[in-house]
């Protein structure tokens, strides 16, 4: 069970391994979380500082405009001309219109120095910040996650995490999901052409929009997004999702069958037994004093996993301290990890999980 939840906490967490480093990625992996939301209250900082700075200007500018001079009660041009021909009056006209509409003009100019802009797109560029693609990247993490692990997609929406196989689990969130995430799910779903995923996530944001006050998602961008779903499908025309029946239900969204490997990694990740209770009698568990018997004063601990292969796992080799230091070395230099497309090894686009590897 314990295994079911570290997995499941790998997947769903975003971490970034930033200090600077060119190639960092964001990922739905634990690892730095803590370097994002460090950045976040600075871009929080930033953005504060500058509306402070926009409400002096903006009291400035109000005093400007709102300082009446005489002539704005004179009503007739030669009412005007007349109040001009006084040397002190046109003093003061002339001052307003340099000095004091300069001085306007200086803050303007200095609140433009103190631009948030400059500094959010520098640290977007350093990588210390998210692009779009892993917001996309993290968006199908969740469908992937969702289909690993049976998810119950209702939960999912409100910012829960519950399967029921193989036993009733649920790991509860404080946030939920809003029509507008929903939509950007079944986007990422689309895009990766799960048009089943991509048709559910559609639907739980119709029916999260309903409910919404204000909405966070216009009604006519939902049906656009519904009907190009039902486009891809077999081009059959929108209709009210929850009128559909069992059997169009079936013919549009129905489950591809998947080879045998893939379903049984599923079922691993979820925590279910595919080995038989007679398969696990016949392995043991041992010490080991290696050749010559050179773990003598220290025997490893031997479990066997599977005996054809023979496949087992030396228990209490590495220190937790041996561990720590590790994990200290590996994580500045995770990259993130690299999928085989059959022309080679390219960089996974689902933000599922970083590596490091040391050779030699």
């Amino acid at each position: 069970m314990m295994h079911f939840w570290n997995v499941v906490v790998l997947l769903c967490c975003l971490a970034t391994h930033s200090g600077g480093q060119k190639n960092t990625d964001f990922y739905t992996t634990v690892s730095t979380l803590s370097d994002l939301v460090h950045v976040e209250k600075q871009v929080k900082a930033e953005l504060l500082g500058y509306v402070e700075r926009l409400k002096v200007l903006r009291d400035n500018i109000l005093n400007f405009v709102q300082d009446r001079q005489p002539y704005d009660d004179l009503t007739s041009p030669s009412a005007v001309s007349e109040y001009l021909k006084h040397p002190v009056h046109a003093f003061h006209l002339i001052k307003r219109m340099t000095a004091g509409l300069g001085a306007i003009e200086a803050h303007i100019n200095k609140t433009r120095e103190f631009d948030p802009l400059v500094n959010i797109e520098e640290w977007r560029k350093q990588r210390l910040l998210p692009w779009d693609e892993d917001f996309t990247g993290l968006a199908m993490s969740l469908v992937t996650l969702q289909d690993t692990y049976a998810l119950d997609l209702h939960e999912l929406a409100k910012g829960h995490l519950h399967t029921k196989i193989p036993r009733n689990r649920t790991i509860h969130g404080r946030l939920p999901l809003s029509a507008r995430d929903c939509l950007n799910i079944s986007q990422a779903a689309l895009q990766w052409g799960l048009y089943d995923r991509a048709m559910d996530w559609a639907e739980r944001a119709i029916a999260k929009a309903a409910d919404e006050e204000p909405p966070t998602i216009p009604k006519q961008e939902l049906e656009t997004h519904h009907e190009a779903i039902v486009n891809k499908t077999n081009g059959e025309p929108v209709r009210d999702p929850t009128m559909r029946s069992a059997d169009s239900k079936a013919q549009l969204f129905q489950e591809l069958p998947a080879d045998q490997e893939e379903q049984n990694y599923k079922r691993l990740c979820r925590g279910e037994l595919l080995r038989t209770p007679k398969m696990d009698s016949k392995l043991r568990c041992r010490y080991y004093k290696g050749k010559d018997a050179f773990f003598t004063l220290h025997p490893i601990k031997l479990e066997e996993i599977n005996l054809k292969p023979y496949i087992i796992v030396m228990r209490d080799v590495v220190q937790e301290r041996d561990i720590e230091d590790l994990m200290a070395f590996a994580e500045p230099r995770l990259q993130r990890s690299t999928t085989y497309t059959g022309d080679g090894n390219a960089p996974s686009t689902r933000r599922t999980s970083s590596n490091a590897w040391r050779v030699g």
